[in-house]
């Protein structure tokens, strides 16, 4: 969330639902929303992955096996606990569409017990996972400056579902408005589940249906109090609204925020994050949003990793990988190296770009210099420009920050602030808050600064006083003049809304970044999308600050984060998938990365906000998405699911580890992979070993062509410093009858590098450039 990009995020506690998603019509899942968890010493709860076959013939059904084995195992236990929960309240959940078990309360003697059990195969403790417009249909090309759309109506009414597992939905926004749209797909087999806040008139023709789960939540933290908290799908944060409305939102004519980011918001037809469209056949969605931070658990050795399928989400996408389009936020752990979540070949990973739309303030110092930033001030303190304020830092001008400094709660002296604009570093609480902190001093207003964490990055805020942010270049600067002057004073403008910043998109200094050290062979992320200052659909329980204190109410807000560019990404997916129904998730993700830009709006190389320096495949992976252009790739690159699981037996799984990714398809190792970075990825990344003696690497790619029948594509391979790097054949000539062509390309080392080294492998037909980003690692020497 735009709040939380620099504090602690929002946690959802997440119980598995297998179901899917598709667009234009939304089914809504909501999960409890905490800050706090407090877990019993005793009992966890666990998700318990069952072997369906191995039902015993004397139970009628797989329910009635669940609970008679956890029965066995807690029988004797329970014996021991007079004041203990009886059997039947142990089981929380049963599941039988994406895959079959349930979740329960147990003790970790009863776990160990239990794995002993003939048909289970594998227990997972229950996860916390964090919450990770008007402007971009035009950015992206999707919509021309006259608000023309370039698809067709039919393209866009496709009758697609889309799941959202987020934080719930605020049925009255009009971005859910179900006027004009035709009746819900036959094939949606879901429910409208009702609570405090939200009835079945509540769900329609665009909101097709609406669930709650919060089991686990109270059996690790007590009941709900159902007078403060919503326990149904109503959404009291926030966050949910905000992405099901940028996936599938309806068009809303003078949507704004305070005035800010004037236009049409709508919606995309999208499949997003976390697509179980075969997990959740019975519910009838295609494609599931899931912004959420996934916390992948692998072995982990010096450059040798190796993954454990305990990842519970993770064996659930895999092993139904044929038919659902998966795409994930990266996560909102940058600009720090390896901070990259969700990187499961089979998902697609998102990183966040900003747009050429920009919330421009000025800051005006005594000297009479102006500074620029950025900001979603609108309010009834306003600020005089006319008329210079006193200005004050309470830290010093070292790089060290100060609880006072950063504007903490508790920290500031009213004597000091008081009718003063305040300069508050950015870390540990959230930004909005700082200029809260700084109201309650009595200040008039707030200065806040980038540190070497957030770069130049600008992200806007609604703040409940005149505030702006700035870069840390900026920032250095007015802190220096503080200091350096015994009177400083300086005033604030608001500029409103700009639109064709340059340059743009440029990569979020909050998106996470690779390498994906977890397995280096899968370059991540795979591209990046707008999600920086995204306007979209807000809760009307809470402020556009989100802070408790804030009191304006509005249909819209504006947010920063990886959750709001997945839902680009997922949207123009399921445009594609329109255009293209027998396309599989690969071939779509295929489409987007070899047709995604490298370059921005001034023609040069995408930068990085953190550092305004030019960008890597670590930062921006195959590069921004370009929705035209993907709709037309002439070649992709496809993976089947028997692919993948090839590429799990190549990371050296054992074979129990291998038999939680096989089970539901009874997959085997056929050891078609030479090595884990042949499996047919549109991003390609050769990882030479620590023998320094092995100094030559080939890869394989197989491209289909899903252009013109006849078709002839050359080579075009990018200079590489250290090595050089070979494609054989250079031509790929295509007919009626051959649509699939292999090709091969031979890395060798001329000197070995101690950083990876980037570049491209593009093929051209005249129309077509399906471009290929390219990394080569040497491993340092044992």
């Amino acid at each position: 969330m735009a709040n939380s990009l620099d504090t602690r995020p929002p946690c959802l506690y997440l119980e598995m639902a297998g179901i899917p998603v598709q667009w234009w019509l939304l089914f809504l899942f909501s999960s409890y929303l905490a800050t706090t968890l407090v877990t019993s010493s005793t009992m966890k709860t666990y998700i318990i992955y069952m072997d369906k076959w191995a039902k015993p013939e004397e139970f009628s059904d797989h329910k009635q096996w669940y609970s008679s084995m956890i029965k066995s195992v807690t029988s004797r236990s329970t014996e021991k606990q007079e004041d203990a929960a009886g059997d039947e309240d142990r089981i929380i959940y049963n599941y039988q569409t994406a895959f079959h078990g349930a979740a329960a309360q147990l003790s970790e003697e009863e776990v160990e017990k239990l794995q002993e059990q003939t048909g289970v195969m594998a227990l997972y403790p229950e996860t916390v996972y964090q919450l990770h417009t008007t402007r971009s249909p035009m950015f992206l090309g999707l919509e021309r400056e006259d608000s023309t759309s370039v698809f067709s109506d039919n393209l866009f009414n496709s009758d697609v579902v889309v799941g959202v597992l987020d934080t719930g939905i605020w049925p009255e926004s009009p971005s859910f408005n179900d006027t004009g749209m035709t009746r819900i797909p036959a094939h949606w087999k879901g429910t409208c589940e009702v609570g405090r806040g939200f009835e079945k008139h509540h769900c329609n023709r665009k909101i097709v249906g609406a669930r709650v789960f919060y089991r686990g939540y109270e059996a690790a933290s007590g009941k709900i109090n159902e007078q403060v908290e919503y326990k149904s799908p109503r959404d009291q944060d926030g966050h949910g609204t905000h992405t099901a409305a940028t996936v599938a939102g309806a068009p809303v004519h003078g949507a704004n925020l305070l005035g800010y980011a004037y236009g049409t918001a709508r919606g995309w037809p999208q499949e997003q994050e976390l697509q179980l469209t075969r997990f959740a056949g019975p519910e009838g969605v295609l494609a599931l949003i899931f912004s959420l931070q996934l916390i992948e658990l692998w072995r982990m050795e010096w450059w040798s990793v190796v993954l454990l399928s305990r990842q519970f989400i993770d064996w659930c996408f895999c092993g139904h990988g044929d038919g659902s389009f998966v795409s994930c936020s990266a996560g909102n752990g940058g600009p720090d190296p390896i901070s990259l979540t969700n990187v499961s070949p089979w998902v697609t990973t998102v990183g966040a770009s900003t747009m050429d739309r920009d919330f421009p303030a000025t800051i005006k110092l005594g000297t009479g210099k102006f500074m620029t930033g950025a900001s979603l001030y609108k309010g009834h303190r306003n600020i005089s420009s006319n008329r210079l304020y006193p200005l004050v830092y309470h830290g010093s001008n070292s790089s060290n920050l100060t609880p006072s400094s950063m504007c903490l709660e508790g920290t500031l002296d009213r004597h000091s602030v008081a009718g003063k604009i305040v300069i508050c570093d950015r870390g540990i609480s959230p930004r909005v808050q700082k200029g809260q902190v700084v109201k309650d001093a009595g200040g008039v207003g707030m200065i806040l600064t980038n540190t070497a964490a957030n770069g130049e990055e600008l992200v806007a805020d609604c703040h409940l006083l005149p505030a702006v942010a700035v870069g840390e270049t900026t920032g250095k600067f007015i802190k220096h003049y503080a200091a350096a002057n015994r009177n400083p004073t300086a005033t604030l403008a608001f500029l409103g809304t700009k639109l064709r910043i340059r340059p743009s998109p440029v990569v979020a200094a909050f998106s996470s970044r690779g390498p994906n050290i977890l397995s280096l062979e899968i370059l991540k992320p795979d591209m990046v999308a707008p999600g920086v200052n995204i306007l979209a659909a807000w809760t009307g329980e809470l402020g556009p600050s989100s802070l408790p204190s804030d009191h304006r109410r509005t249909k819209f807000n504006i947010l920063s984060g990886t959750s709001m560019s997945c839902p680009h990404v997922s949207g123009v997916a399921a445009l594609i998938k329109s255009r293209h129904p027998d396309w599989s998730p690969a071939a779509i993700k295929s489409a987007l990365m070899t047709t995604s830009y490298v370059h921005d709006n001034t023609q040069n190389p995408l930068k990085d906000a953190s550092t305004a320096t030019f960008s890597t495949p670590y930062d921006h992976g195959a590069g921004h998405i370009n929705p035209l252009k993907a709709l037309d790739p002439g070649l992709i690159y496809d993976i089947a699911a028997q692919d993948y699981f090839e590429f799990l037996c190549a990371q050296g799984l054992t074979s129990s580890e291998l038999m939680v990714f096989s089970k539901f398809s009874n997959r085997t190792c056929r050891h078609t992979l030479g090595n884990a970075g042949d499996l047919n990825y549109p991003a390609i990344s050769a990882v030479f070993p620590e023998n320094a003696n092995i100094t030559v690497l080939t890869l394989h790619r197989t491209v289909t062509n899903v252009g013109p029948p006849v078709s002839s594509y050359h080579v075009v391979v990018s200079p590489f410093k250290g090595a050089s790097v070979k494609v054989e054949p250079a031509r790929l000539d295509f007919t009626g009858k051959r649509k699939k062509m292999t090709y091969k390309i031979t890395f060798t080392t001329r000197s070995r590098q101690t950083a990876p080294v980037f570049g491209s492998v593009t093929w051209k037909d005249g129309v077509h450039r399906v471009r290929s980003p390219v990394v080569i690692t040497w491993l340092p020497p044992l």
